[in-house]
């Protein structure tokens, strides 16, 4: 997702107005830990119990250890839902120190869902873009605390809505939103019989950032995402949908090419080398030198499994390394 000049065009009300490795799924957590606005009708009435027309889920899609992925808290008309380090807020995330104690509010007053920084060090995002003042969630709106990424949801079919969502996060990065590691996998799997069985061409490319760990040490872990994702978006203008992009470690991606050849992928990586290159990478102010090194490697008939193809990728990622970084390196047979 480029995130660099894109217009909010969403309705943002002032402070005075009125009141996104593998996942493991099995901790799923459900949460209803709201707060109810004092002298909330709750209710057509006014004195009787509210008549919930349309609940509001947020997921957990991103966590900068990958916990608690898929963690789900619900937001009924009438509450706020608070985010931060606290023990005291309804989304506690002790564990993330780039979170401020009490970050973000969320509030569902009358149709509207809106989502406000409490002050916090490192700003809420929507779809991206910092807010200022209370700011109205769509559903299917992304938005960010810190480095903790959430999905909102506010549909009539809130259930269907969320199953998707959870789908999505099988098999899809939370925070790049392209292919996971689970995903890329599965498909390698489903490619190599098929490339052996017809005989067709099948390569791989294995790319990661260079002196990425100077990166999130010189500019903290949060620009080291905001560069993570830029850099899978140059990349998925250049894959074809044939192909696929997948983020399979910290900083590390795969391209996944049938019926190309080793020189077709070499062609591919070196455009995304110099894509990468001369891409002015800017993190606020900060204008941040960012290259990658490229494997590539082509099925050959000896390789009986997947993971000797990889092995092939990775071993001429590691050439591209030692000659020097922010090269293009090919298996040699």
């Amino acid at each position: 997702m480029d995130e660099r000049h894109r217009s909010d065009s969403r309705n943002v009300l002032s402070r005075g107005d009125s009141d996104t490795d593998d996942i493991d799924l099995s901790p799923l957590h459900e949460s209803g830990a709201t707060q109810t606005f004092e002298g909330s009708s709750r209710g057509s009435g006014g004195s009787g119990p509210m008549h919930v027309e349309s609940e509001a889920d947020v997921i957990l899609i991103a966590h900068p250890e990958s916990q608690r992925l898929g963690s789900r808290f619900r937001l009924s008309p009438g509450t706020t839902l608070e985010i931060g380090r606290s023990a005291a807020v309804g989304i506690s995330l002790p564990e993330v120190m780039s979170i401020s104690r009490k970050h973000a509010r969320l509030r569902y007053m009358g149709p509207v869902v809106t989502v406000e920084d409490l002050g916090s060090t490192n700003g809420t995002y929507v779809n991206g873009q910092p807010i200022h003042g209370r700011t109205v969630l769509r559903s299917g709106d992304r938005f960010q605390t810190a480095a903790v990424h959430f999905k909102f949801l506010h549909e009539a079919d809130v259930e269907s809505a969320y199953h998707l969502a959870i789908y999505e996060l099988v098999a899809k990065d939370g925070l790049t939103e392209i292919f996971n590691k689970r995903k890329f996998d599965e498909e390698l799997q489903r490619e190599l019989p098929r490339a052996q069985r017809h005989q067709r061409p099948l390569s791989l490319i294995i790319f990661d950032l260079d002196e990425f760990k100077t990166i999130n040490d010189t500019y903290g872990h949060l620009c080291g995402d905001f560069i993570l994702k830029q850099v899978a978006s140059i990349a998925r203008e250049l894959v074809r949908p044939e192909q696929m992009l997948a983020r399979v470690g910290g900083d590390e991606f795969v391209i996944l090419a049938p019926e190309t050849t080793a020189e077709g992928a070499e062609v591919m990586a070196s455009k995304l080398r110099d894509k990468v290159a001369n891409f002015d990478h800017r993190y606020g102010d900060i204008k941040i030198a960012v290259s990658c090194s490229f494997g590539v490697a082509e099925l050959r008939k000896e390789m009986t499994a997947a993971h000797e193809l990889y092995q092939a990728a990775d071993d001429a990622l590691l050439l591209s390394k030692r000659s020097g970084r922010n090269r293009v390196a090919v298996q040699t047979v």
